[in-house]
């Protein structure tokens, strides 16, 4: 244990002791002399008095969690002190305070430091009391007396509150500016209610005992604004489907137990967990299904974790873990979270499966505050994505949002704004003539004289947004382009890839058609690829933006063919006019008769459901002729014709032209 957490140990310990000393001693020195005050009032008041005291100790008004309590017995206290003495009233609160701690478990050190801390600050209010000339009863309070009143109650409160938050912030090793919290205010406000109730109090004893049971009405009110305090705050921290501490919540005990960390020398474990198969659940089940699953999630998350630690729901399917430091390896408690989560759940007699991806940061190596440790735990969260135990540590050199990638981000969105990014065209071949039919737009960037690999940019781009308008900008230029083509005599289409941000932007439709009206180009000439997984990923939204863009016209292209989890029914379901083969199939079919059979049945397949069929990845000419045998209508690769600047297009379209009109002639 590092030095400095002992010290405050060390510190601790010398300050309940000392805090215990002085409280015994006072006490035992003021029931010695029971000095101070002559008493008019009848034993029977002053122990009903007393009872009120130990009553509002044992039922105090909760403030929720970790914001403590106001207990009532403040008032009957305060009353006991000014019609019965400092001595009566210590005495009081000294054995409700027993009564109560006993009653609720505590540890006899809490007891006694809890009777020690009143019985000093009802010292200290008498002594206000005595200095004012407060000294005999009956007690008819003016006008001047408030004054004195409320400067013996702030004595009170003010005394109370610091040796509370002293023992926590020595103790926790949390600053004191920190242990005070931001419901200072209420406590504040709530201490005065209660201590202004005291004078109330002894006025109605003075005048008729059966009136001091209307001094518990007010009380009753406190005690019902308070529940509903702790209520508001509950749903105000709280998630409300699974009861699970919320973003705001989660992210003040981290800080709290990241500060407490650097004081003792340990440092904190977080964890973001992200739930895998729960859209695809939720969007063919339906959200009252998805509901019970975060419900059952949450459940075996709580079960599965220490009750010191935290478990919290951040939002969707998102959740977050704070570990103790005492909780054992970080890794290990990832590990039986994600058994936990994925083992086999039944809601409403349907049996689902979900998994889960696990990111963990630790302090302080990771990061020393929450917003890092979280960006952090993040970043590990999605490489535990396509890990195959699907939890990952956060590793500074997988980092990919490091500078130099931020730095990229920042680049291409100059790059975006200033029209600097360039749009080339891989030709398309009809496989039956070898002429070009077509073209697949494909986005290059320049920077700093240097091309920059699109495996490169197009990721920063889709985790940063910039899909969207890099999308647009490819869009708009492929447009003009058409329309020089078309305006020439060059009739070829265009295909461009839309990204998974875009299609699923509703105003994507009335884009493409704004764009297509401003160059003046048929939309039949402008195709749209898309690929299986942006459909699975949000079926509702896409099939929608999909139908809309067939209904104006616009050739709907399936890309990557045979990759997704639910090809036969994307090919069902939505209005395609053309099936892209996946890259990997085409390149085997030169060695591989599994893959040969695959191409040969899907392209068959395409034609009974009237599609077209376009290879890309063609690079042998053995796979160009299998394909052509295999009657697929279009094809593309490195073998006929690598991306290039649109100018360069007319050119083969022209050459290709006039090499298959030779063709021709010469076979007849």
């Amino acid at each position: 244990m590092p030095m400095s957490s002992r010290l405050h140990d060390h510190l601790a310990r010398a300050y309940v002791a000392a805090m215990i000393a002085a409280g015994a001693c006072l006490l035992v020195v003021l029931l010695a002399h029971q000095g101070g005050y002559v008493t008019e009032y009848a034993p029977p008041a002053i122990m009903a008095l007393a009872i009120g005291v130990v009553f509002g100790e044992v039922f105090p008004v909760k403030l929720g969690p970790d914001k403590g309590e106001v207990a009532p017995s403040t008032t009957f206290a305060f009353a006991l002190l000014l019609t019965a003495g400092v001595s009566i009233a210590v005495l009081a609160q000294a054995i409700a305070c027993l009564v109560a701690d006993v009653r609720d478990g505590k540890p006899a050190v809490r007891t006694a430091f809890n009777a020690a801390q009143y019985t000093v600050a009802l010292w200290l209010a008498s002594l206000v009391l005595a200095a004012a000339g407060h000294t005999s009863l009956p007690a008819h309070f003016g006008v001047s007396d408030i004054a004195v009143l409320g400067l013996a109650g702030l004595v009170f409160f003010v005394f109370n509150a610091a040796a509370v938050t002293t023992a926590v912030a020595l103790h926790s090793g949390i600053p004191l500016r920190s242990v005070i919290n931001s419901d200072l205010t209420f406590h504040a406000g709530t201490e005065a209610i209660l201590l202004g109730l005291a004078p109330l109090a002894v006025l109605a004893l003075d005048y008729s005992p059966a009136l001091l049971p209307l001094v518990v009405l007010p009380l009753l009110a406190i005690n019902r604004a308070g529940k509903h305090a702790v209520l508001n705050e509950r749903l105000a921290l709280h998630d409300t489907l699974t009861d699970l501490p919320n973003r705001v919540l989660f992210r003040d005990r981290a800080s709290l137990a990241i500060t407490a960390g650097e004081r003792h020398g340990r440092g904190v474990s977080l964890m973001l967990i992200d739930l895998d198969r729960f859209k695809e659940i939720n969007d063919a089940l339906g959200h009252h299904v998805g509901d019970e699953v975060l419900r059952n999630v949450a459940a075996r998350m709580r079960s599965t974790l220490r009750e010191v630690d935290t478990v919290a729901r951040l939002g969707g399917d998102e959740f977050a873990v704070l570990l103790d430091a005492g909780s054992g390896d970080p890794g290990l408690v990832a590990e039986k979270l994600r058994v936990a989560v994925s083992r086999p759940m039944e809601v409403r007699g349907i049996p689902l499966l979900v998994g889960a991806s696990i990111g963990i940061a630790s302090s302080p190596d990771d990061g020393d505050d929450v917003e890092t440790l979280m960006q952090r735990a993040d970043v590990a969260m999605y490489q535990a994505k396509t890990s195959e135990d699907g939890v990952r540590a956060y590793a500074i050199d997988r980092d990919d949002s490091s500078v130099a990638r931020l730095t990229m981000a920042a680049a291409l969105r100059r790059a975006i704004d200033d029209d600097a990014i360039e749009v080339h065209f891989q030709p398309q071949f009809d496989a039956r003539t070898g002429t070009v039919s077509g073209v697949e737009a494909l986005a290059r960037w320049q920077h700093d004289g240097d091309w920059i690999a699109p495996d490169e940019f197009i990721p920063v781009a889709e985790q940063t947004g910039l899909i969207v308008p890099l999308t647009d900008r490819v869009l708009q230029v492929t447009a003009r382009e058409l329309a020089r083509w078309l305006a020439s005599g060059v009739e070829i289409t265009a295909a461009v890839n839309l990204s998974a941000r875009s299609l699923i932007r509703g105003s994507l439709p009335d884009r493409v058609a704004e764009i297509c009206r401003s160059w003046d180009i048929p939309p039949q000439a402008l195709i749209l690829e898309i690929t299986e997984t942006m459909v699975a990923a949000d079926p509702r939204t896409t099939v929608d933006v999909i139908e809309r863009l067939a209904a104006l016209g616009t050739p709907i292209a399936i890309d990557d063919f045979g990759t997704g989890l639910s090809s036969l029914e994307v090919l069902r379901s939505l209005p395609l006019s053309m099936l892209k083969l996946d890259r990997g199939f085409v390149t085997g079919m030169g060695g591989d008769v599994r893959d040969q059979a695959i191409i040969a049945s899907t392209i068959a397949l395409g034609h009974r459901l009237g599609l077209r069929v376009v290879a890309e990845g063609v690079e042998t000419a053995e796979v160009r002729a299998q394909l052509s045998l295999m009657g697929c209508d279009t094809i593309q690769g490195f073998l006929l014709g690598e991306p290039a600047p649109a100018g360069e297009i007319a050119r083969l379209h022209a050459r290709c032209a006039a090499e298959a009109s030779d063709a021709r002639r010469h076979s007849a």
